[in-house]
């Protein structure tokens, strides 16, 4: 193209010639030829048909620099056509007609996206998810969560669930009061709950599960027990040791104990205590500690508790199999011996496991803290294969709390990484997907990272221990 000047004098000024390459328009060619027609043009001599059309081309410029054509309008194009339609004797179109079959159309497309909004407004409110999982998309569609909001007034968070309606949140502290809060959906502070007969110096509630009939499960590292509550924080039971219970060690105490009866255990108090409906209370000696130290729990899909037992020589996971979990009670605890793991640094070995869940597949991860990976089993107990080693974005520090989602999507608290890391391990083999968070303390940063829970609409909960905040994330 041609280079665009701003208008100067030395452009007003005429040009005394101008050469075809100097003139790229043709002006001065179309002009050049306008004169050699009047040189050649006589009074007496009359051109023919072909010298006219000759001279007429020169006159009219280049052939291929047509004049522009003029502008048509739809209306002016809609009666074009119908004058051509009427000179060849075909119907005439309606102009009106055509319009009305346009809004028509229009009306149509819209009618079907409010329907098909509607309808997805509908299917949120029967079962609640992200907006990905209730679109029929093709293939698996991953992305980050974000940051919602964060819950204060915890001091020093270690572990957190929620309800399997996802209206509460359970957070337990390590300093303070150490005790159970329970926040609603929405953040506000509902109450507290602890062990009864137990003072803050003699507990630390670490991890916590709610099972599927709104059961609460407390792992406490002080008492080597787990504390086991209903919904609003009363104290339903406790399991002592791997075969032992609260109430079966009472049962076996106490001659027809009332159903009712409140139970109560301290082991620095080396204490049991009875309270009956009538008001009394009986204190009985504590049974001898139980050879375990339970740190993690988790209740999986399908009901079965998942305990990390981290005493001396013995790290490894225990199972406890839904019927027994969902029992009406515990006086006749004999659960079956089913372990995961030993102590140690090999493969299949474990370090302080933090936390344990199942799949799709009921195969088995285990967030092996000391070890820096996540180790897996399948269902038949058998060792598999560990991840997280080495170095690169998928690579882990300090595993801790880990959660799963209904898409197998593995959810690790990496407290080191200051951030939560997320595997797909729906394959025979996990594939890192993202990580999200940061070091930090403003919204959205971690600072140490303990533990993170999940519910059905796609929300993730996240312990920032050192922050004293729960976070809230969204898919």
């Amino acid at each position: 193209m041609p280079k665009q000047n701003s208008e100067s004098d030395a452009d007003l000024k005429k040009p005394t010639a101008t050469s075809p390459e100097q003139d790229p328009t043709g002006t001065a060619q179309a002009s050049a030829a306008e004169d050699s027609v009047a040189v050649d043009k006589t009074p007496s001599t009359e051109l023919g048909a072909e010298e006219q059309a000759a001279s007429a081309a020169v006159q009219e410029g280049p052939a291929d620099q047509p004049p522009p054509a003029a502008a048509v309008t739809e209306e002016e194009a809609v009666a074009g056509a119908a004058v051509g339609a009427g000179a060849a004797g075909a119907p005439v179109p309606d102009p009106d007609r055509i319009k009305r079959r346009r809004l028509l159309i229009g009306v149509s497309v819209v009618s079907v996206l409010v329907l098909a909004a509607l309808a997805l407004f509908i299917r949120y409110l029967v079962q609640p998810g992200p907006l990905p999982d209730l679109l029929p998309l093709p293939g698996s569609v991953h992305y980050r969560p974000h940051y919602l909001f964060s819950i204060y007034g915890v001091e020093k968070p270690l572990g957190v669930a929620v309800s399997p309606d996802g209206e509460r949140i359970y957070v337990t502290e390590m300093r303070g009061q150490r005790e159970v809060k329970i926040f609603d959906r929405d953040g506000n502070f509902l109450h507290a709950f602890w062990p009864p007969h137990t003072e803050p110096a003699e507990r630390v509630p670490v991890y916590i599960a709610v099972g599927p009939t709104g059961r609460v499960f407390v792992t406490d590292r002080l008492q080597r027990a787990v504390f086991v509550y209903d919904s609003e924080g009363v104290l339903l039971d406790a399991i002592l040791g791997p075969d032992l219970t609260l109430s079966e060690y009472v049962a076996g105490q106490v001659v027809d104990l009332p159903p009712d009866s409140r139970l109560a255990y301290n082991l620095f108090e080396d204490s049991v205590w009875i309270e009956t409906p009538g008001g009394g209370v009986q204190v009985l000696p504590a049974p001898d500690p139980a050879a375990w130290a339970p740190l993690g729990v988790r209740v999986d899909q399908w009901g079965t508790m998942l305990l990390t037992d981290v005493a001396e020589g013995q790290h490894k996971v225990r199972e406890i199999p839904y019927d027994l979990v969902q029992a009406e009670t515990w006086r006749d605890f004999d659960p079956p011996v089913i372990t995961c793991g030993m102590q140690g640094q090999e493969e299949g070995h474990l370090m302080f496991p933090n936390s344990a869940v199942t799949d799709s597949t009921a195969r088995l991860y285990v967030s092996d803290g000391n070890n820096g990976r996540v180790s897996v089993w399948d269902a038949m107990g058998e060792y598999q294969h560990c991840f997280g080693l080495g170095v690169g974005e998928g690579a882990l520090s300090l595993p801790r709390g880990i959660a799963i989602d209904e898409r197998d999507r593995l959810h690790v608290a990496d407290a080191v990484e200051q951030c939560v890391k997320v595997y797909d391990v729906s394959g025979l083999e996990p594939s890192f997907l993202y990580a999200f968070g940061d070091w930090g303390t403003e919204e959205g940063q971690f600072n140490y990272p303990g533990d993170v829970a999940l519910d059905s609409t796609g929300r993730v909960y996240v312990a920032d221990r050192e922050n004293d905040r729960i976070q809230i994330w969204s898919y």
